[in-house]
This record gives C-alpha cells, structure tokens and sequence, in this order.
C-alpha cells in the first residue's frame, strides 16, 4: 500500500478514492454502479450519490457513490459525516497542521474554523488533533423543512480548513449566496454536497451531477425560502430575532490593522494607510509595488508598509490616491478571483 504524500491540490478525485480504498473504505463510483464492478469488498446497504467540489475551480465536480447503512433500517443517522472524515485527515491535506499563530491573531474574532465560530477556548492539543484524525464540519445549506417534504443539503468541510491555511472554496460560497445566505459564509479546501431526508428517519439520499447540479435546479431556487421559514420558526421558538454576523470590513466598517485599515467587497480591497502631513506629500514621492500576492508602500523611499496578502490581487487592477482632506493614502487592490476575504494578511 502506498502512503498518500501527495499535495492536496494534487490530488484527483481519483487519487482520493483510491487513498479512502487504501485504507479499507467503501467508495462506488456511478461508472461502476452502472458497469456493475465494485472495486469494494463490502456489499451492504444502499448507493447514495454525493458531490466533490475542488477549491480549484479549473478543476471539474464529480459524483461519488457510497455505500449507506442506515438506509436499510440500520440507523437514523447522517453517515456521510462519518464517512467523509478520511478526507480531511492531516495525511489527507498533504500533511498540513494547524497554524498556531493564526488561531492566535483570529481567536478574538472567533473565527478560527472552517465556516463558522468556535467556543472562547479551545486547547492547543484539541486543535492538533482535530488536524490529524480529521473532523468534518456541516454546514447546512437547505433547512428540511414542510415545505420541501424534509429534504435538505448539506455542505460537509474540514472543520479545521481556515487553520490549515486551505484556500477558499468559491463554489461552495455561490451555493450558499443562492441559497438565500447573506452574507455568504466562507468555506476552505474542498467541499461535498449531500442530499438528506430528514423525516420519518433521517437518511442520505442522492444528489446527483447535473440536474441537481445547475444553479436552476429546484431545490436551490426554493432554498431561500425554505431557509426563510426555518429561520422564522426558530426566531418564534427561541424568542431571538437573529441575523448573520456580516463578514469582516464589508458594510463600509473598517477593519483595523497595525498601522492601517481596509475595507472590502468581493471586487477589491480598500486599505487607508494615514499620513501625518499629506502636504509635505507629492505623487513622486510615492512609491507602491502590487504583487500578485504583497503589497509594499515606500514614502520618501522609506518602507511603510508590506503587507503578504491572504488571497492574489491583479497588479494591473491596482491603484493608489492621496487623501489630503483626511491625511491618508488611499489603496484600491482588485481581486483576482470575487469573494469575501476572512483577513487580509495571509
């Protein structure tokens, strides 16, 4: 058996079935569901399709087939969070641990996992080992609800994905934009989709490539108001009119940094840098070098500011002003690829 030392953004899809095989998990293709070879050597329960979707997006989804017991009167469970774990082991991800330091610098914003926030302490060892077994976070995407018979979709993610440094999954974040989210919450690292039927028992169900696939497939068209109603029960229940926290520097607050701030949209970033006296300031004094992935500001040919960027930027799509009203230098950074960033520096 050949250990998995491989990049995870080198691994295929393929390659990834064949690392869960390695290590004695059940996987089906749809090729092979309808060939009738299995390359398993377990023969229980029901094939349920589920969806891999690659942070790269020059990458293309496919369908996997796995192997569901509890769909045989077995449990009353969500096995595919269990199933999937093997996936985001640290062996998985190329090996890659938690980054210490950025748990540092994001535990006041508690936004240190996956998609969402994490309790005010968490210990150092737990982290460690939630890198190195694998843990999967769901997010979900549809709420079962009456209106869509219990029917819902979840996203399932390595719970771990932001403190891995993985890159953003913008494809899962269109999903949850056109699922009614908003703002759309941030995922890292690749992703799955599921499909589950939440009652009379809760099983995995198929979710398939192309037609549940297309942005104009039904269940995401009703998906917002699915969300909607779920959200309005739940504010009913609990007596709390809760909203979605907004990312950090959008809605024009300001994000503060040592010795600047930033504001952001999906589109570009916009970093104030002060200046004591812009008068004694001229455009040849300036001098701004964009990266695709730094930035780095000389006033007077003194260094004032390197900042190493969370995401890439499109040099050409840069530029810089000075603010003599308010004493600042204006930078305006266009992104490469439109999303929200969870930080600025990397």
């Amino acid at each position: 058996m050949t250990e998995c030392n491989n990049n995870d953004d080198d691994m295929s899809i393929e390659d990834r079935i064949n690392y869960l095989r390695e290590r004695g998990v059940l996987v089906e293709t749809p090729e092979e569901r309808r060939l009738g070879t299995k390359k398993a050597t377990i023969n229980d329960g029901e094939a349920v399709s589920f969806l891999f979707l690659p942070h790269d997006t020059s990458k293309p989804m496919k369908e996997v087939v796995f192997r569901c017991n509890s769909n045989k009167g077995k449990g009353d469970n969500d096995e595919l969070m269990e199933y999937l774990k093997p996936m985001f082991t640290a062996a998985a991800n190329g090996g890659k641990d938690v980054d210490l330091e950025l748990f540092r610098r994001n535990r006041e914003s508690q936004q240190t996992l996956a998609s969402s926030s994490v309790p005010g302490e968490v210990s150092l060892e737990t982290l460690h080992k939630v890198a190195e077994q694998g843990n999967v976070e769901k997010f979900v995407l549809v709420h079962p609800t009456e209106s869509n018979k219990y029917v819902g979709v979840n996203i399932y993610l390595d719970e771990a994905g932001m403190l891995r440094r993985l890159p953003l999954n913008t494809r899962a974040t269109d999903y949850a934009k056109r699922a009614g989210y908003n703002p759309a919450p941030q995922f890292y690292g690749n992703v799955f989709l599921g499909r589950i039927q939440a009652k009379p028992v809760l099983r995995n169900i198929d979710l398939k490539m192309g037609k549940d696939t297309s942005f104009d497939a039904s269940w995401l068209q009703q998906a917002p108001m699915d969300n909607t109603s779920h959200q309005m029960k739940l504010n009913q229940m609990t007596g709390r009119n809760e909203t979605q926290a907004a990312v950090i520097g959008t809605d024009g607050t300001e994000k503060k940094e040592k010795g600047y701030t930033w504001t952001q949209t999906e589109e570009e970033i916009e970093i104030l840098l002060p200046i004591t006296n812009t008068t004694d300031i001229k455009s040849k004094d300036v001098t701004a070098k964009f990266l695709p992935k730094s930035i780095q500001i000389k006033l007077k040919k003194e260094l004032v500011l390197v900042v190493t960027l969370f995401e890439r930027i499109d040099p050409d799509g840069c530029t810089w002003t000075i603010d003599r009203k308010d004493n600042n230098l204006i930078l305006t950074l266009e992104k490469s690829e439109q999303a929200l960033w969870p930080r600025i520096e990397d």
